[in-house]
C-alpha cells in the first residue's frame, strides 16, 4: 500500500501567500494522486487551526514537533508501507511525474538543476529513515538519487514569488 503525504504546514513568508492554496494547491495534488491510484492520502496541515482548510485525512503537527524534520520523522513513524512525500508547492507535478516517483522503488528525485529534492522522496516499505541532523535532507540521505530526465522539471518546488510567476505559464494546460 502506498501512502501519499502532502506537506502543507503553513503560509510561506517568502511567497507572500499560502502555497497550499496556490495553483490548485493541495486539492490539485490530491486529484493527481487519486488518478495515479493512491490508496491513502494524508495532508500534514501544520497548526491544528489549519485542519479545516483541507479535505480528506488531515493531520495537524504534534505539539512536541518544532521543525519540519521533526514532523517528517513523526509522520514516517505513524505510517506503514510505501510512502510518497509531496510538498504543496510541487506546482509542476502531474500524473507522469508522480507515476515515475511511485514506480521508482525508492529514492529522492533531482530537479532540472540536478539538485536532490528530499520533500519528494519515495520511501519503500521496510526502508529505515536516517538519523536527523536537523535538516530534512539528512533523513533521506540513504535513498538513491533519481534522475527522470525530461520529467526532472516536475520535481521542482517554489519558494519565491518569481518561481510562481515564471512557472505559471508552463503549468496552465
Amino acid at each position: 500500500m502506498v501512502t501519499i503525504i502532502i506537506l502543507a504546514g503553513g503560509q510561506s513568508l517568502r511567497m507572500g501567500q499560502d502555497k497550499a492554496m496556490m495553483r490548485g494547491g493541495v486539492t490539485r495534488i490530491q486529484a493527481v494522486a487519486n488518478r495515479c491510484g493512491a490508496e491513502r492520502i494524508i495532508t500534514l496541515c501544520g497548526d491544528k487551526k489549519r485542519a479545516s482548510m483541507f479535505a480528506g485525512e488531515v493531520w495537524p503537527d504534534p505539539e512536541n514537533c518544532s521543525t519540519l524534520a521533526e514532523v517528517v520523522e513523526w509522520a514516517f513513524s505513524q505510517v506503514s508501507g510505501d510512502i510518497q512525500w509531496i510538498p504543496c508547492d510541487a506546482f509542476e507535478l502531474d500524473e507522469r511525474g508522480l507515476t515515475a516517483l511511485l514506480d521508482a522503488g525508492g529514492g529522492v528525485p533531482c530537479d532540472s538543476a540536478g539538485i536532490r529534492q528530499p520533500l519528494l522522496a519515495n520511501c519503500p516499505d521496510g526502508w529505515g529513515m536516517s538519523p536527523s541532523n536537523g535538516a530534512v535532507s539528512s533523513l533521506f540521505s540513504t535513498l538513491k538519487t533519481l534522475d527522470f530526465g525530461p520529467l526532472n522539471g516536475q520535481m521542482e518546488n517554489a519558494n519565491l514569488p518569481e518561481n510562481e510567476v515564471s512557472q505559471g505559464s508552463q503549468v496552465d494546460r
